[in-house]
């Protein structure tokens, strides 16, 4: 069953959706059928198959996770009757359980870093992540130009990184950025 996608600017926002079963690449596609905007973060990784050869395949850096720029009645009927296995990631705001929506900035600096797909940018654990450690930068050029993160040292590395995250979602560090590309933001 087939459906219109309704536009509506005012109302749209990043929803932070689960697929399960790692499924993420496939609702992207019909996603990008439907002509919904939809980001899933991914990296290329070397696979050996039949025959001892190894081939590229594209991955999901964060599984089971998925981000749609739609309205709610736009991703309801989705949900309905196009994709039934996403869920919305909820959280609780003022004491209200709601579906998790990304500010637009916040997006737009996660997506310049993982939509790289640079197979040296690290995954990192929210949990005991402490940004406030860091400084707030804004890289002026090279792969990652205009992602805006903090400049940590990160556990596994040996230089400090920017780091970007969506809280409760994930963290992604970038290979060293050298100084001169790096800006402090007041």
């Amino acid at each position: 069953m087939s459906m219109q996608v309704a536009e509506s600017d005012s109302n749209k926002g990043w929803y932070v959706l689960r697929v399960t079963y790692q499924r993420e690449l496939i609702a992207k596609h019909r996603l990008d059928e439907l002509g919904v905007v939809s980001f899933v973060p991914t990296r290329l990784v070397r696979q050996g198959v039949a025959g001892a050869r190894k081939v590229l395949r594209r991955k999901a850096l964060v599984h089971n996770y998925i981000f749609v720029y739609a309205d709610r009645a736009t991703i309801d009927g989705i949900k309905q009757f196009e994709l039934p296995y996403l869920r919305y990631v909820m959280h609780t705001q003022d004491g209200v359980r709601q579906a998790m929506v990304v500010p637009e900035a916040q997006m737009r600096n996660f997506m310049v870093v993982t939509g790289t797909e640079d197979e040296r940018l690290m995954l990192l654990s929210s949990e005991g992540l402490h940004l406030s450690q860091g400084s707030r930068v804004r890289v002026t050029g090279g792969l990652f130009a205009g992602a805006e993160g903090v400049l940590l040292k990160v556990p596994g590395a040996r230089e400090r990184r920017v780091v970007v995250q969506i809280e409760g979602v994930a963290a992604v560090a970038t290979p060293r950025i050298e100084k001169e590309l790096l800006e402090i933001i007041k």
